[in-house]
């Protein structure tokens, strides 16, 4: 209770930040409220292809995989956008995600050219990363940095359990309405409510695109000073040399950034093995319904993650990342087992059908919204010398991951055409995950042996402003 009390407290009050920060923080807060209630909704979108159009299992990995398309294109973004105004690699790409949204309310009756919308607009969502994570590193103080990012991460939490629980409520009440009546109306409801009922999935989606659309133009808000001395800087560059910054990042000497992608490779290729046959698993092999399969899928863990994430930010203020993504990890492969291992538990004792995944998903939730805030917030900054060289790096691990999402998104399609059943790729995911926060606790000690850096803070400092990371940090 007393947690709680100093949450909302919090809420209120924020970080410490004044001048150009304060107002960071709420554009910030704003946009990433929004933008995890439309988030909401669309992540029930795989389960309205499943339940309403038949999607076959080699559908739903289609996001995944335009996503991955979109994140590869980021390695020669990061770069582009290192000397140029960051601002337009956000509103841009973020206008075209929103009408990708509303363009999926046209195309209810494919799941394969859904779940495309639904890709492309994630496309467009993922290239803006490289320049919203400069932006903040930009405008929030490094010493204030994850008590920000997690406060903005944990109300966005709670926006995207609302958004989703009520979406996935909304959705099980008009299919149910629109299959006892058969599309014809019976006088059981008003003509209204029944035109609402038949055309539920419709009315969400376009929801979504509109609160899309309205996050960016909040983020559009925030004031980015460096971008006034960097634009013009190198106006034109070309697209061989925007390919070629970006790759320095990975050849200019910094052993410890290699490092770091390889734990980074393992964990993201582990998850993204099963993650798009977690919404399966819980429909088909346990039996969930809508609601049932939102709150395990988004609900409990955004419950857990509001509880946890704002105390998580400013954690990783003041801890060595390494040590940071060594428990994260293993307690989100963790879920992954305790997933895979309820069916044969439900034989034996019928509650554990209930219990087992309730609990996982509580372990990965209490977890997520550090996982968010150290991949895509501040993770990259302990590696990265600051100015533009933050956007090559964050484009390299953008890149990064849409190669993992290319790579194991074909390998989950490959499996399950093969007919391997989910909770094989949740075992064998759930060990890789693990495996990478082993992984990194290794790094941690010894980076500690060869007298590395503990904290992102002291990182920036040893940096002192010079162009190349210290050599001893390599």
């Amino acid at each position: 209770m007393q947690c709680w009390v100093e949450n909302v407290r919090c809420f209120f009050r924020g970080p410490p930040l004044d001048g150009n920060a304060r107002r960071t923080f709420r554009c910030h807060l704003r946009y990433a409220l929004l933008d995890a209630t439309a988030g909401g909704i669309l992540m029930n979108a795989p389960l309205v292809a499943i339940k309403a159009f038949e999607a076959a299992n080699w559908h739903l990995p289609l996001r995944e995989l335009y996503s991955g398309i979109g994140m590869i294109a980021s390695l020669y973004l990061g770069a582009r956008m290192a000397t140029r105004a960051k601002m337009p690699f956000v509103f841009i790409p973020g206008v075209l995600a929103g009408l990708c949204s509303l363009m999926m309310a046209a195309a209810t009756g494919s799941a394969f050219w859904f779940l495309t919308l639904l890709g492309i607009g994630a496309m467009f969502e993922v290239v803006t990363r490289p320049a919203i994570t400069t932006i903040l590193r930009l405008n929030y103080p490094v010493a204030h940095r994850g008590h920000a990012t997690g406060e903005v991460r944990q109300w966005a939490s709670l926006a995207f359990v609302a958004s989703s629980v009520t979406s996935a409520w909304m959705l099980h009440w008009g299919a149910g309405h629109a299959s006892a009546v058969g599309g014809t109306a019976t006088g059981t409801l008003a003509p209204g409510l029944q035109w609402s009922a038949d055309h539920m999935a419709q009315i969400l989606i376009v929801l979504a695109g509109i609160l899309s659309l309205a996050s960016f133009a909040c983020f559009r808000r925030i004031q980015v000073e460096q971008d006034v001395l960097e634009w013009g800087r190198n106006p034109n560059p070309q697209l061989r040399g925007g390919f070629r910054g970006a790759l320095g990042a990975l050849t200019a000497g910094n052993g410890r950034f290699r490092r770091y992608l390889v734990g980074c490779f393992l964990d993201g290729f582990c998850q993204m093995l099963y993650f798009p046959l977690i919404w399966a698993f819980l429909s088909r092999d346990l039996g969930f319904g809508y609601l049932g399969c939102s709150l395990l899928m988004h609900a409990i863990p955004a419950l857990a993650a509001f509880a946890a994430t704002g105390a998580l930010g400013r954690y990783l203020d003041h801890t060595n990342p390494w040590i940071s993504w060594a428990w994260i990890r293993c307690l989100w492969g963790l879920d992954a087992l305790l997933l895979a291992a309820t069916p044969a538990c439900a034989i034996l004792f019928p509650p554990a059908l209930v219990i087992l995944p309730v609990v996982g998903r509580i372990l990965r939730g209490s977890v997520q919204g550090g996982w968010w805030i150290m991949w895509w917030q501040i993770g990259i900054t302990y590696f990265a010398p600051a100015r533009e060289d933050t956007s090559r790096y964050m484009g390299v691990m953008v890149f990064l991951n849409g190669s993992i999402r290319l790579a194991a998104s074909a390998a989950g399609i490959g499996l399950a055409a093969l007919s391997i059943p989910p909770s094989v790729l949740l075992v064998a995911g759930g060990i890789g995950v693990m495996l990478s926060g082993l992984y990194s606790l290794w790094q941690a000690a010894w980076e500690r042996q060869h007298r590395g850096p503990e904290t992102i803070a002291e990182f920036e400092h040893l940096w002192g402003g010079e162009s190349q990371t210290p050599a001893r940090l390599d």
